[in-house]
């Protein structure tokens, strides 16, 4: 609930209208809102700003009931649409209502950054005081406790991503880790670089390649005599299984966890000599490939999980990012190691992916674009994008394309490759199965050098 009334919440303070089910007290009718461009409203979306200064609220140009008497509540649409006067009891007007950030800079990297430890911070504090304290905190507090350079990014919806977390965590580790005598931090904080320090030097991989830990739990006064002395990554990972099973430290990997989904937990690397059993369908569904811009692709299997290769927003070059992630998760399994794909492609194919520098469209556009046509040979058009009727119409697109939107197709198109027509011209459907259960796993960084942690998420 959002406690918009507090005094708190000044004068321009943002807020987000929840879906349909918050909104079934309106007296004048759902329908008032829904599908009615008289109101301007879409639950689940639309974003506003109070309005508590009284020489502010003269004239709304909408009025919405939540009964007939009661107190008002105006607010200003965003960015900058007219004002709306709310009525009706405190509990129903907040109940309506959910807190949002800004949303600024929301394709700048510095505040996908600061987003992304504003996540960890929440789940840590709620995880923190419910394992020490035995408390649940409210949104409030958790606003109080972050730094006061994230808190116009605090959203509703992060906390209560984090209650779902801790849930889902309790429901599998009560009892544990539980007291005074432990510090928690995210990865790499102070305490975790003792654990990371020779994990990196000896598995050769970045710190969320070995393991993807975004906050730790580890126990006061703990030796770490066992990682400063190891000899290679084995045991490692065997001590951190056993320090885990001994309550003495557990790094556990975060994903939000959205409003209409479940979150779940999951053990990955817990056993040395035995990985989980993949019990997902990956045979082959469609590719939804962006065909007006060539910026990103998607490769589903028939379980909802694909392979996402593209180009990161707040990057102009022609490296291309690849993750792991489920359909309608709203987050990712995990990004993929870009040191192991192109050499587990070349083991498998002898294929090699074009990668680094600018692309030479005098020479990888000839062999781009006759890749692409054996894709269209191999799939259907609608099983490869969703814009793009034939391989025609896709060399009519790139015809028209300007210069550096080629070179990031010729990039692109080197890693769909593999999966879209090197798997089934080598083994068919088993092929690009088991190519998709490696990608999985490679997401998960359920390898056999990755780190033990805990996953919470959708």
């Amino acid at each position: 609930m959002a406690n918009i009334f507090k005094d708190k919440y000044k004068d321009g303070h943002k807020v987000q209208i929840k879906d349909k089910t918050g909104l079934n007290k309106i007296k004048n009718g759902l329908g008032a809102l829904v599908g009615n461009t008289k109101y301007g409203i879409t639950p689940g979306s639309t974003k506003f700003e109070l309005v508590k200064v009284k020489t502010k609220q003269k004239n709304p140009k909408h009025k919405i009931l939540f009964s007939d008497t009661g107190l008002s509540m105006f607010m200003k649409k965003l960015p900058s649409g007219p004002l709306y006067e709310f009525v009706g009891s405190k509990s129903a007007i907040q109940n309506a209502f959910s807190h949002a950030g800004d949303g600024k800079g929301t394709s700048d990297k510095s505040a996908t950054n600061d987003k992304t430890e504003l996540k960890e911070l929440i789940s840590l504090c709620l995880l923190e005081r419910k394992l020490k304290n035995n408390e649940d905190v409210d949104f409030d507090y958790v606003e109080d406790k972050i730094p006061s350079r994230l808190k116009k990014y605090f959203h509703e919806d992060y906390f209560t991503s984090a209650q779902k977390q801790v849930k889902v965590w309790l429901s599998k580790e009560s009892g544990r880790f539980k007291g005074m005598n432990y510090t928690y931090e995210r990865q790499l904080d102070d305490v975790t670089k003792n654990i990371y320090k020779n994990a990196l030097i000896f598995s050769g991989l970045s710190k969320d390649n070995w393991n993807p830990g975004d906050i730790w739990i580890v126990k006061k006064n703990m030796s770490f005599d066992a990682y400063n002395n190891a000899s290679n990554i084995q045991q490692i990972n065997k001590q951190l299984v056993k320090d885990y099973k001994d309550e003495k430290v557990v790094g556990i990997s975060l994903k939000q966890v959205n409003p209409n989904q479940t979150a779940r937990i999951d053990y990955v690397n817990l056993s040395a000599t035995k990985k989980n059993e993949v019990k997902f369908d990956f045979g082959f569904e469609k590719c939804d490939f962006t065909g007006d811009s060539f910026k990103n692709a998607i490769i589903y299997t028939d379980s909802g999980f694909g392979v996402r290769m593209g180009f990161k927003a707040s990057t102009d070059n022609f490296g291309v990012y690849l993750e792991g992630r489920f359909r309608g998760a709203g987050s990712q399994v995990g990004g993929m190691d870009a040191k192991q794909i192109p050499v587990e492609v070349k083991k498998r194919y002898g294929y090699e992916i074009r990668k680094g520098g600018t692309p030479d469209l005098a020479i990888e556009e000839k062999i781009a674009l006759k890749e692409m046509k054996e894709i269209f040979a191999r799939h259907p058009a609608n099983q490869i994008s969703n814009t793009l009727t034939s391989y025609k119409n896709f060399l009519d697109v790139y015809d028209k394309a300007p210069k550096f939107q080629k070179q990031r197709l010729c990039r692109i198109v080197s890693f769909m490759y593999p999966y879209l027509e090197l798997s089934f011209n080598k083994g068919g459907m088993k092929e690009f199965k088991d190519l998709m259960n490696w990608s999985y796993t490679l997401a998960k960084k359920e390898t056999s050098v990755g780190g033990f942690y805990v996953f919470l998420g959708p």
